[in-house]
């Protein structure tokens, strides 16, 4: 339950890039600055390459974060909801007052999600930036 929480919540993904083959290793943590992730894992972390098999070990100051691909995939599933919205609202509903309110709701709800995702690169500029 945690992890999917993680997934589906975590606004950034805190990584360490592998000093053999400079794969990408995600670390499952839920931390806003680098003062909470040295909390919650120490002073530093080891962490297994699935591609290449080599063990390295970070410090705290060597990971960065960058954006979950769930707040990616998400600005596109707003798009998408919101054309299939629209030409429904226009194909079942004749009266043009509704498909007003439908838009003016859905512009207001895009343009939270849009500030929640600037909100989001500001914490992984802010998390990047940061040394423990």
């Amino acid at each position: 339950m945690g992890s999917l929480f993680l997934h589906l919540y975590q606004p950034m993904i805190v990584y360490g890039v592998c000093k053999s083959c400079h794969n990408h290793l995600s670390l499952n943590v839920l931390a806003g600055t680098r003062t909470e992730l040295s909390k919650q894992i120490g002073v530093s972390i080891s962490k297994k390459c699935n591609r290449c098999g080599v063990t390295n070990t970070f410090t705290i100051n060597q990971l960065k974060a960058k954006l979950s691909k769930r707040i990616r995939h998400a600005v596109f599933e707003v798009a998408i909801v919101g054309v299939v919205v629209l030409f429904a609202s226009c194909y079942f509903i004749s009266d043009i007052t509704y498909i007003a309110l439908i838009i003016a709701l859905y512009i207001a709800l895009a343009t939270g999600y849009v500030w929640y995702t600037r909100r989001n690169f500001q914490v992984i500029d802010t998390f990047n930036r940061s040394k423990a």
